[in-house]
């Protein structure tokens, strides 16, 4: 079967890279990697903290040889015709893509109409930049507290009016959200408020006070802050469109475009058609998308193969990792002992006495944990026990206390507790030593597949090109 990803894109990424002048630093099989290709990978890995700041050229050029290698395993093993990784990589691609079909007469005529919205809006009123002081007074309040709140309101206008500041009286004694910011409201205009409000906001001239006037929602004074009438629109389209991008206007007028595209086709014309004939138009002249799309497409590619290869097996394959664990049993002798085991914490004395010895004969049950709480915990927590521990001490606070002489508490909810278990002078198998055998087996697994692949497939390192990298005109 044709592989679908080398019709989308490999057999194009070829095409433009031998229409380039930058000559072959690297072929891996059908592979022919530029130069420019080489120094994209190398330079923008460079900039990234613990990838390749220690590497030198040669070293990496070692490095993207065997990542081009397992590149060509994941293709030869079909992964590329895989639809859930067709799939994401279109989605990926497309998004590049989009920049190209981003309509700006489009962009323009939303912000136009935004504009002329709010001009309506407006009616050719003002801009108001208010801020107020809320008291609320609750719907069930009587005469006697209305008044009450209606002279805490007069109060704190006269202060303002003696020369207090408006915002930390806010700040001390609004009931709304917007004291934390001084009683700043965000910029309005007519229709925004409800009618009182705004027919005591709107005849306030810049830093005056309005005296309470009282809503729906309790007594308010207000101030203004500024005002301004609406600029013309020439001033605020930068502004507009930069708010209209930044909710994603772009992505709105390439769609707006793309639909344009098809309706004119008659229908003849597809999305996908579309995106493929803008790839094809853009890819060969911007080395940058040319390659990022490769990377991409190489990286889902090379994560399917590496789990496939290394990370699946490195934590399924138990008699592997036992068989590592036995030829390299040095690497991991501990200097100091570990206790394996549980930690048993109940409620009570009797419980916990119960709890040990029903942990003892389930030891190493996958669902420990479930039978603990079917035979305990049917009406509320009595018992809790820790998953399998392997701890040397200082290691784990309850086994220092337990095993090792700590002088930490027990929870007070659980006072009664003991280790089940025993102490090991060195591990038993590899799961006591679980992560560093996991991790090792990796990097062995990785090495075999490496070596493996080197030996399958045909390779060569043009030295006269690679001295070049970065060093050209």
């Amino acid at each position: 079967m044709k592989k679908i990803f080398s019709t989308l894109i490999l057999s194009l990424i070829t095409l433009t890279i031998f229409a380039q002048a930058d000559p072959v630093l690297m072929t891996v099989g059908h592979f022919k990697v530029t130069r420019g290709e080489f120094e994209y990978a190398y330079n923008k890995n460079s900039g990234q903290q613990g990838a390749v700041e220690e590497k030198t050229v040669e070293e990496y050029a070692d490095m993207y040889l065997n990542y081009k290698l397992k590149v060509l395993a994941a293709e030869d093993a079909g992964l590329d015709t895989v639809g859930s990784l067709l799939t994401e990589f279109r989605t990926y691609r497309d998004m590049q893509l989009m920049n190209y079909l981003v309509d700006e007469t489009f962009i323009d005529s939303i912000a136009r109409s935004y504009y002329d919205q709010t001009a309506e809006q407006l009616g050719g009123k003002d801009i108001i930049h208010l801020s107020h002081i809320l008291l609320k007074v609750p719907a069930d309040a009587t005469a006697e507290q209305k008044e009450a709140i209606h002279k805490r309101a007069d109060s704190i206008y006269t202060a303002i009016m003696a020369g207090a500041d408006f915002a930390e009286l806010a700040a001390q004694f609004s009931e709304d959200g917007t004291a934390r910011n001084g009683g700043a409201l965000p910029p309005a205009g007519p229709g925004m408020f409800v009618k009182e409000f705004e027919d005591a906001a709107y005849p306030l001239q810049v830093g005056e006070v309005s005296r309470p006037i009282l809503t729906a929602f309790g007594y308010h004074i207000i101030k203004m802050r500024d005002r301004k009438a609406l600029e013309p629109y020439a001033q605020l389209r930068d502004i507009i469109v930069n708010n209209l991008k930044r909710q994603g206007i772009e992505e709105v007028s390439a769609e707006n475009r793309i639909n344009k595209l098809i309706a004119a086709s008659g229908g003849t014309l597809t999305r996908e058609a579309i995106l493929d004939s803008v790839m094809h138009a853009h890819v060969g002249q911007d080395a940058n998308l040319r390659y990022l799309i490769q990377e991409y497409r190489e990286g889902l590619l090379l994560y399917e193969a590496a789990q496939n290869q290394v990370y699946t097996p490195s934590k399924t394959d138990e008699a592997g990792l036992q068989r590592y664990y036995e030829e390299n049993r040095a690497k991991y002798a501990w200097t100091a002992p570990h206790f394996k085991g549980y930690v048993v914490q109940a409620k009570t004395k009797k419980i916990l006495k119960r709890a040990v010895s029903f942990v003892k004969k389930h030891a190493g049950a996958d669902n420990l944990s479930a039978l603990i709480d079917a035979e305990f915990n049917g009406s509320g927590v009595q018992v809790r026990v820790s998953k399998l521990l392997v701890a040397k001490a200082g290691e784990n606070t309850m086994i220092d206390r337990l095993v090792f002489g700590g002088k930490s508490q027990p929870l007070a909810a659980f006072p009664f507790e003991k280790a089940v278990g025993k102490k090991l002078k060195q591990p038993e198998d590899y799961k006591d030593v679980e992560l560093q055998v996991v991790g090792d087996y990796q990097q062995y697994l990785e090495q075999q597949w490496i070596e493996q692949l080197r030996q399958r497939y045909p390779y060569q390192i043009n030295e006269a090109v690679l001295k070049t990298v970065n060093q050209h005109e």
